[in-house]
């Protein structure tokens, strides 16, 4: 007999979808509009907004956002994927060890395309705020990455979204639908099941870490940034 038991709580679900929407509108903007490249620089700062939240809820939010609860070492990962298709795979209520390793690697990949993007250039009218502080060197390896990466963004959204129909029609886990509700059917078999988890948080302190976000994206992008040097003279 299935039930259902809460496993993600509402900011861990708001940023996977508000990280999906944030990739999208970053693509639209470069690649389908014309002359939006100022909104994407915005897009930009939303994105690395959601990147830095999301490492401060891996520290304090609910159970299973923490990233101390999710992330198991490479032994278990391996045995994990040996077993993968077997009925001796255990069961996981958060993420398991191989998703807890692509969590890892898909924040790793937009943190880094989101910092490139500081120092980079449309080569027209707008430029990131590091752009002018670092040597042309560097200048060219922010470029690179950013214009690059995005291919391997491309990549794990292939193999994330061949995972979840895995887990769908394989091992019968509905995970979309999860991170949807915050609930998970069970069976009764899983692994973990009697753990006592916290998985609500205070609302005060999203908004607490939230306000942090804010803050500290503003300085990056505001604060810290060295003045744009005008270069131009009458």
């Amino acid at each position: 007999m299935k039930q259902k038991i809460h496993i993600w709580d509402f900011p861990t679900r708001a940023f996977h979808w508000l990280l999906v929407t944030a990739i999208a509108f970053q693509y639209i903007t470069v690649e389908i509009l014309d002359d939006a490249i100022q909104l994407h620089f915005y897009g930009g700062y939303v994105t690395l907004g959601l990147i830095i939240f999301r490492l401060f809820w891996g520290m304090w939010g609910g159970f299973h956002a923490r990233f101390v609860n999710f992330i198991k070492s490479p032994a278990t990962t391996y045995q994990y994927a040996k077993l993968l298709g077997s009925q001796q795979n255990s069961s996981h209520l958060g993420h398991n060890p191989m998703g807890a390793y692509s969590v890892i690697a898909i924040l790793s990949i937009i943190a880094t395309q989101a910092v490139s993007g500081l120092f980079t250039t449309d080569d027209i009218f707008s430029e990131g705020p590091y752009y002018s502080s670092v040597p042309s060197f560097y200048q060219d390896i922010a470029s690179w990455l950013h214009h690059n990466l995005f291919t391997a963004i491309w990549v794990f959204l292939v193999f994330h979204l061949g995972a979840m129909l895995f887990y769908k029609l394989v091992k019968r886990q509905a995970l979309v639908k999860a991170m949807i509700t915050g609930h998970k059917e069970l069976n009764g078999s899983e692994s973990d099941i009697d753990k006592p988890l916290k998985t609500h948080v205070s609302p005060l302190w999203f908004l607490i870490t939230l306000a942090l976000t804010v803050v500290l994206v503003y300085c990056i992008v505001e604060v810290w940034a060295p003045e744009v040097v005008d270069d131009f003279y009458y």
